[in-house]
């Protein structure tokens, strides 16, 4: 298992055998709070490129977009949330069973461009 890799736009992803588990991250999850919704674009077997919007998060203070942090194929989307009662892991855990989206990496390297959980506690401050 990899390390646990950033963007800026506060999305997370940790690699497993060439799968990116990716969520957003405790900063943001803890900044939007009270999630409503949650709107995925994709679907298992769609190819996505960084950086492109996966989907889109409702809380009642904001409506946020959610971008890939890594290029390649979607392997599964989280269905769980798909029921707005479930939306509570994503704030409790959101970077473990928060999890919202898992790809499989066109780039094996792609990762190592992101932040390190150091470099993106710096960043988020």
């Amino acid at each position: 298992m990899g390390e646990r890799r950033y963007t800026k736009s506060h999305e997370w992803c940790l690699v497993t055998d060439g799968v990116a588990t990716c969520g957003i991250s405790k900063h943001a999850a803890d900044e939007l709070n009270d999630l409503t919704f949650l709107d995925y674009r994709v679907a298992p077997g769609d190819a996505v490129q960084a950086g492109q919007t996966f989907g889109e998060i409702d809380s009642v203070k904001a409506t946020s977009e959610l971008y890939c942090p890594v290029g390649g194929t979607v392997e599964a989307i989280n269905e769980r949330f798909k029921d707005a009662d479930e939306l509570g892991v994503v704030t409790r855990s959101p970077e473990d069973e928060g999890w919202l989206i898992k790809i499989r990496l066109a780039d094996p390297g792609a990762p190592a461009g992101l932040m390190s959980a150091a470099e993106y506690a710096a960043f988020a401050g």
